[in-house]
């Protein structure tokens, strides 16, 4: 068998052997007048009529490589290219609009060369080849307008192609990305513009220079791109004895090639740190010394070359499951060559990373794994080119048990939690060590069981938060941090006597909620904690301050029976929503705080003790508008001097609006709301903004009255109809569907909620 393949290849040899000869037989020079052929010709960009993608460029710089060596006087590619983009930007006509005449009065020459690829074939099946090319080209004199010639010719192999030449065999052993079929296609092109040039004639009185012949050239642009330490090679096969250079475009040039082989000569280029350029065409020289030089363009492609690493990821997170760690992150975005993500694990957090994945979407799954094991990983971003961005911070998980784990005592090492636990008694982490809490962590607490931190505590739930609640129905005594430091973001506590007891303590609590216990937060001391979007709710005590500067901001402190207890406070409370506890805030002594929602703009509606503000949001976060407090002048009054006072009001605001007199009747109907509101004062007053065309003042007035009466129908009607009337059917249907339920026979309501759609 083996002798029967090799009998088949001796004969495939021989038939390409003749298809070498056939395809390089001396043409005939086709014959032109004298003195019809130009001197300066431009070989411009060739049309392709096939679906060979960049096949036209390749015909175009193989001819030109041949065409350059007859004696005529041609104007390098790359100006040419310059030249013709300029024209078309200028005139705004397309290349193939451009008439000859434009083209060589910008290029400065009197001759043209155009050319189409009319046919292409690439078919491989194992052995077997068949590779074809036909292309035209034809000469345009733009002095006379006349066209010179048109050659039409064709090149193709068969039956497993050529012969490598020695030149392919030796850059097809460093390139790892040419291949003898590469080769052959290059050849092919090269033999189909040699068969062009052989037939084109020489213009008369010009020297035929003596310049050294260069058979063929080939590269591993196809290695491409080139990122640092990688090395772009050239080989050279032409005359013996010569100096042999090549150039990446205008990035480097004259690179010394060397003659390892007698005719046959090779470069090499390796990439620094540093070096950058993109789509530069790869030209091998090859000169006399003192005498002529012949030039060579790579028709294989252009060189890229990119050491600039892709920017670190963002968003690095790790969770652990019972069989397996998932590690996510943010996706780069508008980097075109990124090429995916490597992925690193350690066991140590600082070294000993070793990659044990590289994939392209944003996350991955890492089941080669250890139970109680802490796991460090971090994912570095790769381009197409190799670069790696830096390292970016760990991050870190284990396993998550199926059974839950009993906790007690004293932690006598840095601890990561992942999964469900069990506190019995106190269980303390002493200075010096810290505990982690991964998303979706449980801690359960057995009645006055708790956890006492002098150490670090950090927990990362803001995705899926960690709990801490009791296990049965007694309380727990809470989370207590002395003197440590806590990092928090994304949890739940409730059931505890006090939920979370700060002593001197530094760092952040953000997105937690802290409900159903006696006391929510206690803070006290120095250093102490800034609290960033808590929900502290349904509690004894909300939050309770004590010789303390904390801040505390954009929180939701609602439904304690007190909100908020301070005590020599020095800190900071603004822009939270503080409202609807039986007492908002209380302090002692008495302190200024910044603007808050407090439920009302009437400083005697926001339930405090001891505390002023002047600036206030007339609404809840992050909706409420910054405003003035009011200070109601009739909160002295008892309830019956106040309805009667507001009623007196009521009375000469209406007769102001029986007039017409709306600006009037609406500051005395506003008055009227601060000695006593009723419903009608807020419907009266809305009508009386509306009149006036002032909608939204007249729809805050409706939401307020609606808020404080939300059993009247006729406030919720009229409410309903303004956001009918703003083209709000969404706000309309909701409002709508209350008045029906507060007044089932409203048939104007019911047909609007038919009309749009109920």
């Amino acid at each position: 068998m083996k002798r029967h393949f090799f009998l088949f290849l001796i004969i495939l040899s021989l038939f390409s052997c003749a298809a070498i000869k056939e395809a390089t037989k001396k043409e005939p020079v086709m014959a032109v007048p004298e003195g019809e052929l130009p001197t300066m010709v431009a070989v411009i960009p060739f049309q392709n009529d096939t679906q060979e993608i960049g096949i036209a460029n390749q015909v175009r710089r193989a001819f030109y490589n041949h065409f350059s060596s007859k004696p005529y006087r041609d104007i390098e590619l790359n100006v040419v290219d310059e030249k013709v983009i300029h024209l078309e930007k200028s005139s705004g006509k397309s290349g193939l609009d451009l008439k000859p005449e434009e083209i060589c009065g910008a290029l400065g020459c009197d001759g043209l060369i155009y050319g189409r690829i009319l046919d292409y074939k690439k078919v491989y099946a194992g052995v077997y080849s068949q590779l074809g090319v036909e292309a035209e080209v034809w000469m345009v004199n733009t002095k006379t307008g006349k066209e010179v010639f048109r050659l039409k010719d064709s090149v193709r192999y068969h039956e497993g192609g050529v012969p490598t030449s020695p030149l392919g065999v030796i850059m097809t052993a460093v390139s790892t990305a040419m291949n003898l079929r590469e080769i052959q296609q290059v050849r092919m092109v090269n033999e189909l513009c040699y068969k062009f040039n052989e037939k084109i004639p020489s213009p008369a009185g010009l020297a035929v220079e003596d310049r050294p012949a260069i058979k063929e050239v080939l590269t591993n642009v196809k290695d491409g791109p080139f990122g640092r330490g990688k090395i772009i090679r050239v080989g050279l096969e032409g005359d013996t004895g010569l100096v042999a250079t090549f150039d990446i475009g205008n990035f480097k040039r004259g690179i010394a090639m060397k003659e390892t082989k007698p005719g046959i000569y090779l470069g090499e280029y390796l990439v620094i740190p540093g070096d950058n350029t993109k789509d530069m065409p790869l030209t091998a020289s090859l000169k006399k010394p003192g005498g002529y030089e012949s030039q060579w363009i790579d028709v294989s492609g252009f060189v890229t070359i990119d050491t600039v690493p892709p920017p670190q990821i963002t968003g690095l997170r790790a969770k652990g499951f019972q069989d397996r760690i998932e590690i996510s992150w943010e996706a780069l975005k508008d980097i075109p060559d990124l090429s995916g993500y490597k992925v690193m694990r350690s066991e140590q957090p600082l070294s000993g990373y070793a990659e044990i994945a590289t994939v392209e979407q944003t996350m991955f799954e890492d089941k080669t794994l250890k139970p109680e094991t802490v796991y460090y990983y971090r994912v570095v971003p790769v381009d197409k080119t190799g670069n790696e961005s830096e390292l970016p911070n760990f991050v870190k998980a284990v396993l998550v048990s199926k059974e839950p784990i009993l906790l007690s005592g004293e932690l006598k090492k840095d601890t990561i939690l992942s999964g469900t636990y069990i506190v019995k008694g106190d269980l303390i982490v002493p200075k010096g060590i810290s505990v982690a809490a991964e998303p979706e962590t449980r801690v359960m607490f057995d009645e006055n069981a708790s956890v006492i931190i002098y150490g670090k505590t950090a927990v990362n739930g803001k995705d899926s938060p960690v709990e801490f609640i009791p296990s049965g129905d007694k309380k727990w005594k809470g989370m207590t941090v002395e003197g440590g430091s806590v990092s928090m973001n994304g949890f739940r506590i409730k059931g505890a006597l006090t939920a979370m007891l700060l002593k001197n303590t530094e760092g952040s609590i953000e997105n937690g909620f802290i409900t159903e216990n006696d006391s929510g937060i206690s803070i006290s001391g120095t250093p102490s904690v800034a609290i960033k979007g808590l929900t502290v709710s349904g509690n004894k005590t909300g939050v309770e301050l004590q010789k303390t500067d904390a801040k505390i901001s954009q929180a939701n402190i609602f439904q304690n029976t007190d909100g908020i207890l301070m005590k020599d406070f020095s800190g900071e409370i603004k822009d939270n929503n503080i409202f609807d506890n039986t007492k908002n805030i209380s302090s002692e002594p008495p302190v200024k705080i910044g603007a808050n929602y407090i439920g009302s703009v009437n400083v005697d509606e926001m339930k405090l003790s001891g505390v002023s503000v002047a600036k206030v949001y007339d609404g809840k976060l992050p909706e409420g508008k910054l405003v003035d407090a009011i200070s109601n002048p009739y909160a002295s009054l008892s309830r019956e001097d106040r309805q009667k006072k507001a009623a007196e009001l009521v009375i000469e605001a209406g007769n102001y609006f029986r007039q017409r007199n709306y600006g009037k009747a609406s500051t005395i109907f506003e008055e009227s709301l601060k000695a006593f509101p009723t419903a009608d004062s807020y419907y009266y007053l809305a009508l009386c903004y509306q009149e006036m065309k002032e909608d939204d003042k007249a729809l805050k007035f409706l939401k307020e009255g609606v808020d404080k009466f939300p059993k009247d129908s006729t406030l919720q009607k009229s409410l309903g109809l303004l956001y009918y009337q703003k083209g709000n059917e969404e706000e309309a249907k909701k409002v709508f569907e209350e008045v029906v339920r507060l007044s089932p026979e409203d048939r104007q309501v019911k047909f609007l909620l038919e009309r749009m759609g109920k």
